[in-house]
């Protein structure tokens, strides 16, 4: 009912279906690659080793949810697809193709490192620009000298 009054009013940020729910389309692609990993999963990777595939769902989304948050908060247009789906979705092909039933747990453990480190690069670089923009020091209370 709200969006409804809103559209009418003309007052909703984005007008289209498509853009109000292209930010949908990265975190549900996540859900289904992730859950299609679980499905085709040769060594049942997910009871073998659930604290390390939880660890790389939580941080996968975290990153996920992290851009969203800044492109709502600086009203630009989220992107479509994330770039981390991209190896993981060679992931599951490889899974599904027998390609790497040896060595999932490996396939595991490298798609973790590069989910955490793109989500803390992401997290430095952000916080680099803001602290930047705003003119002062990461967790300091002090600011630059102008000059």
């Amino acid at each position: 009912m709200l969006i409804s009054r809103a559209h009418k009013n003309g007052t909703l940020q984005r007008d289209s279906l498509y853009e109000g729910l292209l930010p949908l389309l990265s975190p549900g692609l996540l859900f289904a690659l992730l859950t299609a990993w679980v499905m085709v999963s040769p060594d049942d990777v997910l009871s073998k080793h659930p604290r390390l595939f939880l660890w790389m769902t939580g941080v996968a989304f975290s990153n996920v949810t992290c851009r969203l948050i800044v492109c709502q908060m600086t009203n630009t247009r989220s992107e479509a697809f994330h770039w981390l789906l991209l190896p993981l979705a060679a992931v599951i092909a490889g899974l599904s193709a027998g390609l790497w039933v040896q060595r999932e747990f490996a396939v595991l453990v490298g798609y973790s490192v590069l989910v955490t480190v793109a989500h803390v690069h992401y997290g430095v670089c952000v916080g680099k620009q803001l602290s930047e923009h705003l003119n002062i020091y990461v967790f300091s209370l002090g600011k630059p000298h102008q000059q």
